[in-house]
């Protein structure tokens, strides 16, 4: 009977503490293995000491409205972080703020965002690479054609003003010159002096046909000019945007025309082009190649690029159509991007070569030309 006696005991007390190690304490946490995978998602959280702390770094302590509450954040980040490499960060804020991002990479642009709580307004900045920053509290704001106008050649003379760096690419693609029948008479070498002259003229008046400059900041440059614009000048002005961010506006250029003619006396220069008021000028600020060539740029470097047949121009004009600015202005009035566009036609009206020998006319020859900028740094 004792025997039995011991046995229940032993048995009673087996299943007592099989029955305590079932069981854990309320009190404690269990905390994920760190060298776990959970899918890039890493919890952040906030301490009251880290926010004391930051607070007397700061020397603001955040009140809590009432309704206030506390939230975790979620951000998804890769597993091994190096430097260069894309950072996130999202603390646990309390009271009105709700959560506050920064992310930063190599050679990108840098964007802060932070979200009010409930009953509270919502502000975003974006600072771009060039320095601009598209969110500006009580920025520029654009209400009608003449306004957008105003804006425009404000941001070009603050670009020029500041001596802010930037990018600039200009580019003219060609058409087919039609030449003068005469010119390359009806022989089995007429294409062949077609070819040649039209890939001198492109030579002369187009290089490789692709430019490209920079402008470092706190540089003076020829490569843009004050822009001087009057309504006078222009088709229309359109302009898209709201009050404090990025604004669009696109200024449409009338149509123009210039005409250099060889004279005893005179200069020989006539016509009117709306286009040279803006802010175009040199091409690559190398002084052979502009933006837009008139007539008596187009005089002086048919001259010269056609001295092989001894070329000796008397009447020359060009024409623009299409003239195109769009520009992006900040909510600052920076200048943030600009590009123009335009087709042109030039008519070498008549042009003698061989020592004057044989005179040729309209001679003809258009292209399309594309003038940007951007990468502005201030």
């Amino acid at each position: 009977m004792k025997r039995l006696f011991a046995v229940l005991c032993a048995a009673l007390l087996l299943a007592a503490l099989a029955t305590g190690c079932g069981k854990k304490d309320p009190a404690a946490v269990e905390l994920p293995d760190p060298s776990d995978d959970y899918g890039w998602m890493t919890q952040a959280t906030t301490t009251a000491a880290e926010t004391e702390e930051a607070e007397e770094a700061t020397g603001e302590e955040e009140s809590l409205p009432e309704g206030a509450y506390t939230s975790t954040a979620y951000v998804t980040v890769p597993p091994t972080t190096k430097t260069g490499e894309t950072t996130s960060k999202l603390p646990v804020l309390s009271g009105s703020a709700a959560a506050a991002t920064t992310t930063r990479a190599p050679g990108t642009n840098t964007t802060t965002t932070t979200t009010k709580g409930p009953g509270t307004s919502t502000a975003a900045t974006t600072t771009t690479k060039g320095g601009a920053t598209a969110y500006f509290p009580g920025g520029i704001n654009i209400t009608s054609k003449d306004e957008a106008l105003s804006r425009f050649n404000a941001a070009v003379k603050k670009a020029l003003d500041s001596r802010a760096g930037f990018n600039k690419s200009h580019m003219i693609t060609p058409q087919a010159w039609v030449f003068d029948q005469s010119l390359l008479g009806d022989t089995p070498y007429g294409p062949l002096a077609s070819s040649i002259l039209s890939s001198a003229l492109n030579e002369a008046l187009v290089g490789k046909g692709v430019h490209s400059a920079t402008c470092s900041k706190g540089q003076s440059t020829n490569l843009m000019r004050n822009s001087q614009f009057a309504m006078g000048d222009l088709k229309d002005v359109t302009y898209t945007g709201s009050q404090g961010r990025e604004w669009t506006v696109t200024v449409t250029v009338k149509d123009g025309q210039t005409r250099q003619e060889k004279r005893l006396f005179g200069s020989g220069i006539s016509g009117n082009s709306p286009i040279d008021k803006g802010p175009l000028h040199m091409a690559a600020g190398d002084g052979s190649i502009y933006d837009h060539m008139s007539a008596d740029r187009v005089f002086s470097l048919v001259k010269s690029g056609l001295s092989f047949i001894n070329a000796d121009p008397i009447d020359i004009s060009e024409s623009t159509s299409q003239v195109k600015f769009v520009a992006k202005i900040d909510g600052e009035g920076k200048l943030v991007h600009l590009q123009a566009t335009y087709n042109q036609t030039i008519n070498l009206k008549e042009i003698r070569i061989l020592n004057g020998l044989n005179s040729y006319k309209d001679n003809t020859g258009s292209s399309t030309v594309t003038v940007t900028y951007d990468g502005f740094v201030y």
